[in-house]
């Protein structure tokens, strides 16, 4: 099909496509040109107008023509495309934007069924995590997990992580926040082969999560060293929770320069 005008009402948001910003419809409506207007990319598939691109500039044109239904958008149709090819279409198109979140870029992913990213949500998951979504089991750094997932036995460790995460702070909001994912992945770097996994458990259950950010931050600051990132000041901070009380088995903290 060529360019068409369909009535906002029947253009369609599938599972792939991400949620609407305010911001960034309202940046559209406060400098919105017609001559600037690019067509909605849209798939007709089962009889449905399905937007897989420009739905930030088609919700901006229905509201400046007073919320009516009926608003025409002018759209570039596709036909023939299955759920996952349109999915794969939305990933590829928005790839790179700035708008795109982390998690978003997944999900459109693992709507396309790319088999890495479906590996990935099934780890998040198994772990009591999900991905998207705003539940206090939503992944908060989906950027960072999938950076250590692609790593050579990513898979294993962002496990490990998260399965740690979750255990020791159960329904807790920040359990899963970068900055506990990257101290994790230190302390998992340099002690994954002889550290108690129910002490370590145990030991990061006393305190909330933002807590032992907290204490990595002061920790940082106690230093004065660029040489101590955030990830190894938090890493240290949770080998003291570990090594708390304990005579035997106590974990020797890694010197920065070797972290």
């Amino acid at each position: 099909m060529a360019n068409r005008d369909i009535p906002f009402v029947q253009l369609m948001k599938a599972g792939y496509n991400r949620g609407i910003s305010r911001t960034h419809v309202n940046k559209i409506k406060n400098d919105f040109h017609e001559d600037m207007v690019q067509p909605a990319i849209v798939s007709f598939r089962d009889g449905k107008y399905w937007i897989i691109d420009h739905q930030h500039q088609s919700q901006a044109i229905y509201e400046l023509n007073g919320s009516n239904p009926n608003t025409l958008i002018t759209c570039d149709v596709k036909t023939g495309l299955t759920y996952e090819q349109e999915a794969d279409l939305y990933y590829r198109l928005n790839t790179g934007s700035k708008l795109l979140s982390s998690a978003d870029k997944i999900i459109g992913q693992v709507e396309a069924k790319d088999p890495k990213a479906l590996e990935f949500r099934d780890i998040v998951e198994s772990c009591g995590y999900t991905i998207g979504g705003f539940s206090t089991n939503t992944l908060r750094a989906v950027g960072a997990a999938w950076r250590i997932f692609n790593r050579k036995d990513g898979g294993e460790v962002l496990a490990e992580i998260l399965s740690i995460a979750n255990a020791s702070w159960p329904n807790q909001r920040d359990s899963a926040q970068a900055n506990i994912i990257h101290g994790l992945d230190m302390f998992l770097k340099h002690h994954r082969h002889e550290y108690k996994r129910q002490r370590l458990i145990k030991a990061l259950s006393q305190d909330k999560p933002q807590t032992i950010v907290k204490k990595g931050d002061t920790y940082c600051k106690q230093m004065d060293s660029k040489s101590h990132t955030k990830a190894y000041c938090i890493y240290s901070v949770i080998n003291q929770y570990y090594n708390d009380g304990l005579r035997r088995g106590r974990l020797e903290t890694v010197p920065a320069a070797f972290a």
